[in-house]
């Protein structure tokens, strides 16, 4: 089952959507996003747990 991430349910004005089959590779493009559209340089065991919560099954 593959996973799926909203930018917005994180909290960011952002219509960004990262699908993926793995939470890590959610994760890992989840932190080049961050740094490509939104310049965030580096994502914090916060952001991290937050992305974690919002990552939802498709």
């Amino acid at each position: 089952m593959a996973k799926v991430l909203r930018c917005s349910d994180v909290g960011f004005e952002c219509e960004g959507v990262i699908r993926a089959e793995t939470e890590e590779e959610v994760l890992k493009q989840a932190a080049e996003h961050a740094r490509t559209v939104h310049n965030l340089q580096e994502m914090t065991e916060e952001v991290v747990e937050k992305v974690r919560g919002a990552i939802r099954d498709e």
